[in-house]
């Protein structure tokens, strides 16, 4: 699982590459695709664990689970911004 901090220096070392920006585009929705699919897995187990006595678990899962989609969310704004400075 990719933590914010990975994600967060894998955007810099990404944008401060010599790279062509569709290939940092490329690089940084493929990351994004990785984090939809924790935040999935996430949502799966927190809706699974509402069914056990453990709130507390299932309300920390599901905020796990907004902050990687929040995180994907800017993960493909600069993709967005590689490739607006390529035009």
């Amino acid at each position: 699982m990719l933590t914010e901090y990975e994600v967060r220096r894998r955007i810099e070392l990404i944008r401060a590459s010599r790279i062509a920006p569709l290939r940092k585009a490329r690089l940084l929705l493929r990351m994004g695709k990785s984090l939809n699919k924790q935040a999935q897995t996430l949502s799966t187990a927190s809706e699974r664990s509402t069914r056990t006595t453990d709130q507390n678990g299932s309300a920390s899962l599901a905020r796990i689970a907004v902050r990687l989609r929040m995180l994907n969310q800017d993960v493909r704004d600069a993709a967005h911004e590689a490739l607006a400075r390529d035009s």
